[in-house]
């Protein structure tokens, strides 16, 4: 297991995730179009695999680290019901994807933001390739693997009482900093393929 910090584009904000491993995590591609409206929003289309693909890795919160710049942590929602997705303020570097609740400890955080991600191992998902661009994955792979993970780090993380430990939600379970929906207009933008 090891370290592996990351940080913002510009720097400001900076943070590690601690024991960074195969088995403590899923490193995956999203082609979900709500995951890519999101770079869009944020202006890093060019961060995407190819077929427009967001590459993730999803982590226990418990294990993520603000460093620095965590007074620039923001949030926003694709849709009054859609996940949080938080960003750093100073550069829109997207940052993560949680849940709109703490109870539900998983972080599903933006590869591109680690110095290296040789500690997460291999991509070991592909999810919701039908919404692949051109030049993606074409067929769905470790879905049932990432829900397997997705719930064996969550029990994990309630019986060893660090379920509530979350960088992006304060001891209370409210967000630290408020989700904004994005306008009806910026959300057409967003999606506008």
């Amino acid at each position: 297991m090891a370290d592996v910090a990351f940080s913002c584009a510009c720097g400001t904000l900076q943070g590690v995730v601690r024991d960074a491993a195969p088995a403590k995590c899923c490193h995956l591609i999203c082609y979900c179009s709500d995951c890519r409206a999101f770079a869009r929003h944020m202006g890093q289309l060019d961060a995407l695999e190819p077929g427009g693909g967001s590459p993730l890795v999803q982590v226990l919160p418990a294990q993520v680290d603000i460093t620095q710049g965590a007074d620039q942590i923001a949030c926003l929602r694709l849709s009054p019901k859609g996940l949080n997705r938080w960003y750093a303020a100073c550069c829109n570097t997207p940052l993560a994807n949680t849940p709109s609740t703490s109870k539900i400890p998983f972080a599903g955080m933006w590869r591109p933001l680690f110095e290296t991600h040789a500690p997460f191992g291999k991509v070991t998902t592909f999810g919701f390739t039908k919404m692949a661009r051109p030049g993606g994955a074409r067929k769905d792979k470790g879905l049932a693997r990432m829900l397997g993970g997705i719930l064996k780090r969550t029990l994990s993380a309630y019986l060893n009482g660090t379920a509530r430990q979350n960088p992006f939600f304060d001891a209370t379970g409210a967000p630290v900093s408020p989700p904004h929906v994005i306008s009806a207009e910026d959300r057409t933008a967003a999606y506008r393929e």
